[in-house]
Protein backbone atom coordinates (compact mmCIF):
# COMPACT_ATOMS: atom_id res chain seq x y z
CA UNK A 1 0.00 0.00 0.00
CA UNK A 2 1.48 3.38 -0.88
CA UNK A 3 2.17 5.96 1.80
CA UNK A 4 -0.37 8.46 0.49
CA UNK A 5 -3.20 5.93 0.88
CA UNK A 6 -2.16 5.08 4.47
CA UNK A 7 -2.04 8.77 5.40
CA UNK A 8 -5.57 9.20 4.06
CA UNK A 9 -6.72 6.21 6.10
CA UNK A 10 -5.25 7.67 9.28
CA UNK A 11 -6.29 11.27 8.64
CA UNK A 12 -9.54 10.89 10.58
CA UNK A 13 -8.05 8.75 13.38
CA UNK A 14 -7.84 10.91 16.51
CA UNK A 15 -5.38 8.51 18.14
CA UNK A 16 -2.60 9.50 15.71
CA UNK A 17 -0.30 12.20 17.08
CA UNK A 18 2.37 12.25 14.37
CA UNK A 19 2.66 10.63 10.96
CA UNK A 20 6.01 10.36 9.17
CA UNK A 21 5.27 8.58 5.88
CA UNK A 22 6.37 9.57 2.40
CA UNK A 23 3.61 9.53 -0.23
CA UNK A 24 5.60 7.20 -2.48
CA UNK A 25 6.53 4.77 0.31
CA UNK A 26 5.65 1.14 -0.48
CA UNK A 27 4.31 -0.27 2.80
CA UNK A 28 3.86 -4.04 2.97
CA UNK A 29 3.88 -4.66 6.74
CA UNK A 30 3.23 -2.97 10.10
CA UNK A 31 5.13 -3.54 13.35
CA UNK A 32 5.72 -1.99 16.77
CA UNK A 33 8.83 0.07 17.23
CA UNK A 34 11.46 -1.58 19.43
CA UNK A 35 14.60 -0.23 20.99
CA UNK A 36 16.37 -3.32 19.60
CA UNK A 37 16.17 -1.73 16.13
CA UNK A 38 19.46 0.11 16.47
CA UNK A 39 21.08 -0.51 13.10
CA UNK A 40 19.72 0.79 9.77
CA UNK A 41 20.03 -2.80 8.53
CA UNK A 42 17.40 -3.84 11.08
CA UNK A 43 14.89 -1.30 9.75
CA UNK A 44 12.76 -2.25 6.73
CA UNK A 45 11.81 0.43 4.20
CA UNK A 46 8.57 -1.47 3.54
CA UNK A 47 7.44 -1.61 7.19
CA UNK A 48 5.36 1.02 8.99
CA UNK A 49 6.53 1.31 12.63
CA UNK A 50 4.10 2.25 15.40
CA UNK A 51 5.70 4.13 18.29
CA UNK A 52 4.54 5.50 21.61
CA UNK A 53 4.68 9.25 22.15
CA UNK A 54 7.83 8.99 24.29
CA UNK A 55 9.60 7.15 21.42
CA UNK A 56 8.98 9.94 18.95
CA UNK A 57 12.60 11.12 18.99
CA UNK A 58 13.81 7.66 17.90
CA UNK A 59 11.45 7.17 14.94
CA UNK A 60 11.31 10.74 13.67
CA UNK A 61 13.75 10.01 10.90
CA UNK A 62 13.37 10.69 7.18
CA UNK A 63 14.22 7.07 6.38
CA UNK A 64 11.74 5.48 8.81
CA UNK A 65 8.01 5.25 8.04
CA UNK A 66 6.35 5.75 11.39
CA UNK A 67 3.16 6.68 13.23
CA UNK A 68 3.15 7.97 16.80
CA UNK A 69 0.24 7.57 19.26
CA UNK A 70 -0.48 7.02 22.94
CA UNK A 71 0.86 3.62 23.99
CA UNK A 72 -2.54 2.23 25.05
CA UNK A 73 -3.99 3.05 21.60
CA UNK A 74 -1.26 1.36 19.58
CA UNK A 75 -2.89 -2.16 19.50
CA UNK A 76 -6.11 -0.81 17.97
CA UNK A 77 -4.10 1.24 15.50
CA UNK A 78 -2.02 -1.81 14.62
CA UNK A 79 -5.17 -3.85 14.02
CA UNK A 80 -6.68 -1.21 11.70
CA UNK A 81 -3.55 -0.83 9.57
CA UNK A 82 -2.88 -4.57 9.47
CA UNK A 83 -6.44 -5.27 8.36
CA UNK A 84 -6.15 -2.81 5.43
CA UNK A 85 -2.74 -4.14 4.41
CA UNK A 86 -4.18 -7.67 4.43
CA UNK A 87 -7.07 -6.52 2.25
CA UNK A 88 -4.72 -4.97 -0.26
CA UNK A 89 -2.58 -8.12 -0.28
CA UNK A 90 -5.68 -10.25 -0.90
CA UNK A 91 -6.76 -7.90 -3.67
CA UNK A 92 -3.29 -8.13 -5.20
CA UNK A 93 -3.47 -11.91 -5.18
CA UNK A 94 -6.98 -11.85 -6.71
CA UNK A 95 -5.70 -9.47 -9.37
CA UNK A 96 -2.85 -11.84 -10.24
CA UNK A 97 -5.20 -14.85 -10.32
CA UNK A 98 -7.58 -13.05 -12.63
CA UNK A 99 -4.71 -11.99 -14.91
CA UNK A 100 -3.53 -15.59 -15.08
CA UNK A 101 -7.03 -16.74 -15.98
CA UNK A 102 -7.25 -14.08 -18.70
CA UNK A 103 -3.88 -15.12 -20.12
CA UNK A 104 -5.16 -18.70 -20.07
CA UNK A 105 -8.03 -17.65 -22.33
CA UNK A 106 -10.80 -16.62 -19.92
CA UNK A 107 -12.26 -13.21 -20.75
CA UNK A 108 -13.08 -10.57 -18.15
CA UNK A 109 -16.69 -10.72 -19.36
CA UNK A 110 -17.00 -14.43 -18.64
CA UNK A 111 -15.44 -13.83 -15.21
CA UNK A 112 -18.05 -11.13 -14.43
CA UNK A 113 -20.87 -13.42 -15.57
CA UNK A 114 -19.67 -16.42 -13.54
CA UNK A 115 -18.86 -14.48 -10.38
CA UNK A 116 -22.16 -12.56 -10.43
CA UNK A 117 -24.13 -15.76 -10.98
CA UNK A 118 -22.34 -17.67 -8.21
CA UNK A 119 -22.74 -14.87 -5.66
CA UNK A 120 -26.15 -13.44 -6.49
CA UNK A 121 -24.91 -10.07 -7.75
CA UNK A 122 -25.48 -7.84 -10.73
CA UNK A 123 -22.12 -6.31 -11.75
CA UNK A 124 -21.73 -3.18 -13.86
CA UNK A 125 -18.67 -1.18 -14.98
CA UNK A 126 -19.24 2.50 -15.86
CA UNK A 127 -17.06 5.42 -16.87
CA UNK A 128 -17.71 8.82 -15.26
CA UNK A 129 -19.93 9.92 -18.14
CA UNK A 130 -22.33 7.10 -17.21
CA UNK A 131 -21.45 4.87 -20.18
CA UNK A 132 -21.76 1.17 -19.31
CA UNK A 133 -18.49 -0.49 -20.30
CA UNK A 134 -19.49 -3.99 -19.17
CA UNK A 135 -22.17 -5.78 -17.16
CA UNK A 136 -22.92 -9.30 -16.00
CA UNK A 137 -25.63 -11.34 -17.68
CA UNK A 138 -27.39 -11.87 -14.35
CA UNK A 139 -30.92 -10.49 -14.04
CA UNK A 140 -31.72 -7.60 -11.75
CA UNK A 141 -35.41 -6.91 -11.31
CA UNK A 142 -35.22 -3.15 -11.47
CA UNK A 143 -36.69 -1.14 -14.33
CA UNK A 144 -34.14 1.68 -14.03
CA UNK A 145 -31.17 -0.66 -14.42
CA UNK A 146 -32.92 -2.65 -17.12
CA UNK A 147 -33.39 0.57 -19.10
CA UNK A 148 -29.79 1.64 -18.41
CA UNK A 149 -28.45 -1.64 -19.80
CA UNK A 150 -30.70 -1.29 -22.83
CA UNK A 151 -29.56 2.32 -23.44
CA UNK A 152 -25.92 1.57 -22.70
CA UNK A 153 -25.56 4.28 -20.06
CA UNK A 154 -26.87 5.42 -16.66
CA UNK A 155 -28.79 8.65 -16.37
CA UNK A 156 -27.52 11.93 -14.92
CA UNK A 157 -29.46 11.63 -11.64
CA UNK A 158 -27.92 8.24 -10.80
CA UNK A 159 -24.37 9.41 -11.53
CA UNK A 160 -24.90 12.55 -9.45
CA UNK A 161 -26.22 10.36 -6.61
CA UNK A 162 -23.06 8.24 -6.71
CA UNK A 163 -20.82 11.30 -6.82
CA UNK A 164 -22.55 12.95 -3.89
CA UNK A 165 -22.52 9.77 -1.77
CA UNK A 166 -18.86 9.24 -2.63
CA UNK A 167 -17.96 12.73 -1.44
CA UNK A 168 -19.83 12.17 1.83
CA UNK A 169 -18.10 8.86 2.47
CA UNK A 170 -14.48 7.87 2.86
CA UNK A 171 -14.40 6.79 -0.78
CA UNK A 172 -14.26 10.45 -1.74
CA UNK A 173 -10.62 10.52 -0.63
CA UNK A 174 -9.56 6.86 -0.96
CA UNK A 175 -10.19 3.93 -3.25
CA UNK A 176 -11.56 1.56 -0.61
CA UNK A 177 -14.78 -0.19 -1.76
CA UNK A 178 -17.83 1.31 -0.06
CA UNK A 179 -21.44 0.18 0.35
CA UNK A 180 -24.36 2.50 -0.45
CA UNK A 181 -28.08 1.98 -0.06
CA UNK A 182 -30.54 3.49 -2.48
CA UNK A 183 -34.01 3.80 -0.92
CA UNK A 184 -35.72 4.63 -4.21
CA UNK A 185 -34.51 1.41 -5.82
CA UNK A 186 -34.26 -0.66 -2.60
CA UNK A 187 -30.81 -1.83 -3.67
CA UNK A 188 -27.40 -2.06 -2.04
CA UNK A 189 -24.34 -1.02 -4.05
CA UNK A 190 -20.79 -2.08 -3.35
CA UNK A 191 -18.80 0.49 -5.31
CA UNK A 192 -15.13 0.98 -6.13
CA UNK A 193 -13.53 3.68 -8.21
CA UNK A 194 -11.49 3.14 -11.38
CA UNK A 195 -8.47 5.41 -11.63
CA UNK A 196 -5.76 6.02 -14.22
CA UNK A 197 -2.64 7.72 -12.85
CA UNK A 198 -4.69 8.97 -9.91
CA UNK A 199 -7.49 10.40 -12.06
CA UNK A 200 -11.03 9.18 -11.43
CA UNK A 201 -12.44 7.68 -14.65
CA UNK A 202 -15.26 5.38 -13.55
CA UNK A 203 -16.82 2.90 -11.10
CA UNK A 204 -17.38 -0.82 -10.68
CA UNK A 205 -20.65 -1.75 -8.95
CA UNK A 206 -21.84 -4.95 -7.34
CA UNK A 207 -25.58 -4.66 -6.78
CA UNK A 208 -27.93 -6.82 -4.72
CA UNK A 209 -31.11 -6.67 -2.65
CA UNK A 210 -29.38 -7.39 0.67
CA UNK A 211 -26.31 -5.91 2.35
CA UNK A 212 -24.50 -9.18 2.99
CA UNK A 213 -21.44 -8.59 0.82
CA UNK A 214 -18.61 -11.00 1.58
CA UNK A 215 -14.93 -10.23 2.16
CA UNK A 216 -14.06 -11.71 -1.21
CA UNK A 217 -16.50 -9.29 -2.88
CA UNK A 218 -14.31 -6.42 -1.68
CA UNK A 219 -11.22 -8.13 -3.08
CA UNK A 220 -12.87 -8.92 -6.41
CA UNK A 221 -14.32 -5.47 -6.97
CA UNK A 222 -10.89 -3.93 -6.32
CA UNK A 223 -9.37 -6.37 -8.80
CA UNK A 224 -11.96 -5.64 -11.49
CA UNK A 225 -11.31 -1.91 -11.00
CA UNK A 226 -7.62 -2.44 -11.66
CA UNK A 227 -8.32 -4.63 -14.69
CA UNK A 228 -10.57 -1.96 -16.23
CA UNK A 229 -8.02 0.71 -15.44
CA UNK A 230 -5.59 -1.28 -17.61
CA UNK A 231 -8.21 -1.85 -20.31
CA UNK A 232 -9.16 1.82 -20.51
CA UNK A 233 -5.50 2.88 -20.53
CA UNK A 234 -4.80 0.61 -23.51
CA UNK A 235 -7.93 1.67 -25.39
CA UNK A 236 -7.56 5.41 -24.99
CA UNK A 237 -4.07 5.63 -26.59
CA UNK A 238 -3.61 8.87 -24.66
CA UNK A 239 -2.66 9.86 -21.14
CA UNK A 240 -5.42 12.45 -21.04
CA UNK A 241 -8.60 11.14 -19.40
CA UNK A 242 -10.70 13.88 -20.98
CA UNK A 243 -9.56 12.71 -24.42
CA UNK A 244 -10.87 9.25 -23.60
CA UNK A 245 -14.19 10.67 -22.40
CA UNK A 246 -14.59 12.97 -25.41
CA UNK A 247 -13.85 10.06 -27.73
CA UNK A 248 -16.39 7.84 -25.95
CA UNK A 249 -19.19 10.39 -26.21
CA UNK A 250 -18.43 11.34 -29.82
CA UNK A 251 -18.34 7.66 -30.76
CA UNK A 252 -21.66 6.99 -29.03
CA UNK A 253 -23.22 10.01 -30.73
CA UNK A 254 -22.25 8.52 -34.08
CA UNK A 255 -23.66 5.15 -33.00
CA UNK A 256 -27.17 6.57 -32.90
CA UNK A 257 -27.99 7.80 -29.39
CA UNK A 258 -31.26 9.70 -29.16
CA UNK A 259 -31.12 13.43 -28.38
CA UNK A 260 -32.40 12.78 -24.85
CA UNK A 261 -29.75 10.13 -24.23
CA UNK A 262 -27.03 12.35 -25.64
CA UNK A 263 -28.01 15.32 -23.48
CA UNK A 264 -28.03 13.15 -20.36
CA UNK A 265 -24.54 11.76 -21.18
CA UNK A 266 -23.13 15.22 -21.93
CA UNK A 267 -24.58 16.60 -18.70
CA UNK A 268 -23.21 13.69 -16.68
CA UNK A 269 -19.71 13.87 -18.15
CA UNK A 270 -19.35 17.59 -17.47
CA UNK A 271 -17.28 17.94 -20.66
CA UNK A 272 -17.14 21.38 -22.27
CA UNK A 273 -17.38 21.90 -26.02
CA UNK A 274 -16.57 25.13 -27.90
CA UNK A 275 -19.43 27.65 -28.16
CA UNK A 276 -19.05 27.62 -31.96
CA UNK A 277 -17.52 24.55 -33.56
CA UNK A 278 -16.91 22.73 -36.81
CA UNK A 279 -16.26 19.07 -37.51
CA UNK A 280 -12.97 18.48 -39.32
CA UNK A 281 -12.40 15.03 -40.81
CA UNK A 282 -8.75 14.33 -41.60
CA UNK A 283 -8.02 11.46 -43.93
CA UNK A 284 -4.54 10.42 -45.05
CA UNK A 285 -3.98 9.89 -48.76
CA UNK A 286 -1.37 7.30 -47.73
CA UNK A 287 -2.52 4.76 -45.14
CA UNK A 288 0.03 4.88 -42.32
CA UNK A 289 -1.95 3.27 -39.49
CA UNK A 290 -3.61 4.49 -36.31
CA UNK A 291 -0.32 4.92 -34.42
CA UNK A 292 0.83 7.45 -37.01
CA UNK A 293 -2.19 9.63 -36.22
CA UNK A 294 -1.58 9.45 -32.46
CA UNK A 295 2.21 9.52 -32.28
CA UNK A 296 3.11 11.77 -35.21
CA UNK A 297 0.15 13.63 -36.65
CA UNK A 298 -1.63 14.74 -33.46
CA UNK A 299 1.43 16.35 -31.81
CA UNK A 300 2.11 18.33 -35.00
CA UNK A 301 -1.54 19.29 -35.36
CA UNK A 302 -1.75 20.46 -31.75
CA UNK A 303 0.88 23.10 -32.49
CA UNK A 304 -1.82 24.77 -34.64
CA UNK A 305 -4.90 23.79 -32.64
CA UNK A 306 -3.73 23.32 -29.01
CA UNK A 307 -6.90 21.83 -27.51
CA UNK A 308 -9.71 19.99 -29.25
CA UNK A 309 -11.92 16.93 -28.70
CA UNK A 310 -11.09 14.20 -31.20
CA UNK A 311 -12.03 10.65 -32.13
CA UNK A 312 -10.19 8.00 -34.13
CA UNK A 313 -12.76 6.61 -36.54
CA UNK A 314 -12.74 4.17 -39.43
CA UNK A 315 -13.18 7.19 -41.75
CA UNK A 316 -10.15 9.01 -40.31
CA UNK A 317 -9.32 11.41 -37.49
CA UNK A 318 -12.39 13.42 -36.43
CA UNK A 319 -11.76 16.77 -34.73
CA UNK A 320 -14.27 19.10 -33.12
CA UNK A 321 -12.52 22.41 -33.80
CA UNK A 322 -13.21 25.77 -32.17
CA UNK A 323 -14.57 27.94 -34.97
CA UNK A 324 -13.31 31.12 -33.29
CA UNK A 325 -9.80 29.64 -33.17
CA UNK A 326 -10.03 28.73 -36.86
CA UNK A 327 -10.57 32.43 -37.57
CA UNK A 328 -7.13 33.29 -36.11
CA UNK A 329 -5.24 35.34 -38.75
CA UNK A 330 -2.97 33.11 -40.82
CA UNK A 331 -4.23 29.86 -39.29
CA UNK A 332 -6.18 28.82 -42.40
CA UNK A 333 -3.08 29.12 -44.60
CA UNK A 334 -0.96 27.24 -42.04
CA UNK A 335 -3.55 24.46 -41.78
CA UNK A 336 -3.72 24.23 -45.58
CA UNK A 337 0.05 23.92 -45.78
CA UNK A 338 0.08 21.37 -42.98
CA UNK A 339 -2.47 19.15 -44.75
CA UNK A 340 -0.57 19.38 -48.04
CA UNK A 341 2.78 18.50 -46.44
CA UNK A 342 1.27 15.58 -44.49
CA UNK A 343 -0.64 14.28 -47.54
CA UNK A 344 -4.00 14.82 -45.86
CA UNK A 345 -7.41 15.81 -47.12
CA UNK A 346 -9.59 17.68 -44.62
CA UNK A 347 -13.37 17.93 -44.87
CA UNK A 348 -14.74 20.86 -42.86
CA UNK A 349 -18.40 21.16 -41.86
CA UNK A 350 -20.50 24.27 -41.38
CA UNK A 351 -20.46 25.93 -37.96
CA UNK A 352 -22.79 24.64 -35.20
CA UNK A 353 -23.38 25.22 -31.48
CA UNK A 354 -25.06 22.10 -30.00
CA UNK A 355 -22.81 19.03 -29.45
CA UNK A 356 -25.88 16.81 -29.90
CA UNK A 357 -25.84 17.86 -33.58
CA UNK A 358 -22.32 16.43 -34.01
CA UNK A 359 -23.45 13.42 -36.16
CA UNK A 360 -25.19 15.71 -38.69
CA UNK A 361 -22.08 17.86 -39.12
CA UNK A 362 -19.78 14.84 -39.22
CA UNK A 363 -21.83 13.68 -42.21
CA UNK A 364 -21.18 17.08 -43.84
CA UNK A 365 -17.41 16.70 -43.42
CA UNK A 366 -17.50 13.06 -44.58
CA UNK A 367 -19.68 13.75 -47.62
CA UNK A 368 -17.47 16.58 -48.84
CA UNK A 369 -14.36 14.37 -48.59
CA UNK A 370 -16.05 11.59 -50.57
CA UNK A 371 -17.45 13.99 -53.17
CA UNK A 372 -14.23 15.93 -53.68
CA UNK A 373 -12.37 12.69 -54.33
CA UNK A 374 -14.95 11.67 -56.93
CA UNK A 375 -14.72 15.12 -58.54
CA UNK A 376 -10.92 14.84 -58.59
CA UNK A 377 -10.48 18.01 -56.58
CA UNK A 378 -6.85 18.53 -55.57
CA UNK A 379 -7.48 20.91 -52.65
CA UNK A 380 -6.29 19.78 -49.22
CA UNK A 381 -8.95 21.62 -47.18
CA UNK A 382 -12.52 21.22 -48.39
CA UNK A 383 -15.34 23.35 -46.96
CA UNK A 384 -18.79 21.79 -47.01
CA UNK A 385 -20.30 25.13 -48.00
CA UNK A 386 -18.23 25.14 -51.21
CA UNK A 387 -19.59 21.73 -52.21
CA UNK A 388 -23.13 21.82 -50.87
CA UNK A 389 -24.66 22.35 -54.31
CA UNK A 390 -22.83 19.30 -55.64
CA UNK A 391 -24.38 17.26 -52.86
CA UNK A 392 -27.81 18.53 -53.83
CA UNK A 393 -27.08 17.45 -57.39
CA UNK A 394 -25.89 14.05 -56.20
CA UNK A 395 -29.28 13.43 -54.59
CA UNK A 396 -30.90 13.41 -58.07
CA UNK A 397 -30.79 9.80 -59.28
CA UNK A 398 -31.81 10.44 -62.89
CA UNK A 399 -28.64 11.72 -64.63
CA UNK A 400 -30.49 12.50 -67.89
CA UNK A 401 -32.88 14.72 -65.99
CA UNK A 402 -29.91 16.51 -64.47
CA UNK A 403 -28.54 17.39 -67.89
CA UNK A 404 -31.90 18.72 -68.97
CA UNK A 405 -31.98 20.98 -65.88
CA UNK A 406 -28.66 22.61 -66.88
CA UNK A 407 -28.88 25.79 -68.97
CA UNK A 408 -28.77 24.86 -72.71
CA UNK A 409 -26.12 27.54 -73.33
CA UNK A 410 -23.42 25.23 -71.95
CA UNK A 411 -24.20 22.43 -74.40
CA UNK A 412 -24.29 24.98 -77.22
CA UNK A 413 -20.87 26.35 -76.29
CA UNK A 414 -19.33 22.91 -75.84
CA UNK A 415 -20.58 21.76 -79.26
CA UNK A 416 -19.36 25.00 -80.87
CA UNK A 417 -15.89 24.63 -79.33
CA UNK A 418 -15.64 21.04 -80.54
CA UNK A 419 -16.62 22.03 -84.08
CA UNK A 420 -14.58 25.26 -84.34
CA UNK A 421 -11.64 24.35 -82.04
CA UNK A 422 -12.60 27.36 -79.87
CA UNK A 423 -12.65 27.86 -76.08
CA UNK A 424 -15.87 29.75 -75.36
CA UNK A 425 -17.00 27.17 -72.78
CA UNK A 426 -13.93 27.85 -70.58
CA UNK A 427 -14.10 31.59 -71.28
CA UNK A 428 -17.60 31.75 -69.78
CA UNK A 429 -16.54 29.56 -66.83
CA UNK A 430 -13.65 31.94 -66.06
CA UNK A 431 -15.95 34.98 -66.41
CA UNK A 432 -18.29 33.46 -63.79
CA UNK A 433 -15.38 32.48 -61.48
CA UNK A 434 -14.08 36.08 -61.63
CA UNK A 435 -17.40 37.46 -60.39
CA UNK A 436 -18.44 38.60 -63.90
CA UNK A 437 -15.60 41.13 -64.01
CA UNK A 438 -14.35 41.53 -67.62
CA UNK A 439 -11.02 42.94 -66.44
CA UNK A 440 -10.28 40.08 -64.02
CA UNK A 441 -11.46 37.47 -66.52
CA UNK A 442 -9.26 38.93 -69.30
CA UNK A 443 -6.24 38.89 -66.98
CA UNK A 444 -6.96 35.30 -65.88
CA UNK A 445 -7.17 34.18 -69.52
CA UNK A 446 -4.13 36.28 -70.60
CA UNK A 447 -6.30 38.08 -73.14
CA UNK A 448 -6.49 41.68 -74.25
CA UNK A 449 -9.62 43.35 -72.89
CA UNK A 450 -11.01 43.84 -76.42
CA UNK A 451 -10.44 40.17 -77.25
CA UNK A 452 -12.34 39.13 -74.15
CA UNK A 453 -15.22 41.50 -74.93
CA UNK A 454 -15.40 39.98 -78.44
CA UNK A 455 -15.71 36.50 -76.96
CA UNK A 456 -18.32 37.68 -74.47
CA UNK A 457 -20.44 39.14 -77.28
CA UNK A 458 -19.97 35.96 -79.31
CA UNK A 459 -21.28 33.86 -76.40
CA UNK A 460 -24.34 36.10 -75.97
CA UNK A 461 -25.17 36.01 -79.70
CA UNK A 462 -24.54 32.29 -80.08
CA UNK A 463 -26.67 31.32 -77.06
CA UNK A 464 -29.30 34.08 -77.26
CA UNK A 465 -28.67 35.27 -73.70
CA UNK A 466 -27.62 38.41 -71.84
CA UNK A 467 -24.74 37.98 -69.42
CA UNK A 468 -25.90 41.10 -67.58
CA UNK A 469 -29.12 39.37 -66.48
CA UNK A 470 -28.88 38.28 -62.80
CA UNK A 471 -31.17 35.28 -63.26
CA UNK A 472 -29.17 34.03 -66.22
CA UNK A 473 -25.93 34.42 -64.28
CA UNK A 474 -27.29 32.29 -61.43
CA UNK A 475 -28.51 29.57 -63.80
CA UNK A 476 -25.19 29.45 -65.63
CA UNK A 477 -23.17 29.19 -62.39
CA UNK A 478 -25.34 26.27 -61.22
CA UNK A 479 -25.16 24.65 -64.64
CA UNK A 480 -21.37 24.54 -64.59
CA UNK A 481 -21.55 22.64 -61.31
CA UNK A 482 -24.01 20.19 -62.88
CA UNK A 483 -21.66 19.68 -65.82
CA UNK A 484 -18.68 19.16 -63.48
CA UNK A 485 -20.65 16.57 -61.57
CA UNK A 486 -21.76 14.71 -64.72
CA UNK A 487 -18.24 14.85 -66.19
CA UNK A 488 -16.76 13.34 -63.02
CA UNK A 489 -18.49 9.97 -63.66
CA UNK A 490 -19.60 10.10 -60.02
CA UNK A 491 -21.56 7.07 -58.91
Amino acid sequence: MNGATIKKLLASNNAVQACNIKDNADIKDVDFWSSDLKSPKDISQHTLYLAAAEEFAFVHDAHISSVTADREKLPALFHEIHKNLAKELAAERAYIRLLKNMYAGESIQSFLDDYAKDNGHFIAVLDISGRILAYSDTVIENTVWEQAVKDGFCDFDFMEHIRSRSKMSRQGSTDIPSVYYCKNKALYYLSNRIRIDGKYVGNVFMIRRTEDFKEQDYDVISTVSRIYSDIIRKEQLSNDVNTYLYGGILGDLLSGMTDAQARSRLRTSGLIFPANMRVVLLRSLQYLGEKYFHNTLLPKLQSYLPVFPYLMHREGLIIVADNDMLKTPGLTDKFNTFCTEQHLVAGVSDCFQDPVDFPEYFEQALSVVHLAQKLNREKSVLLFRDYSFYLLIASVKDKHRLKSIAHPALSTLRNYDKEKQASLFETLRTFIACGYSPTEAADALFLHRNTFNYRKKKIEDLCGISLEDIGTRFQLACSYQIFDYLDSSFE
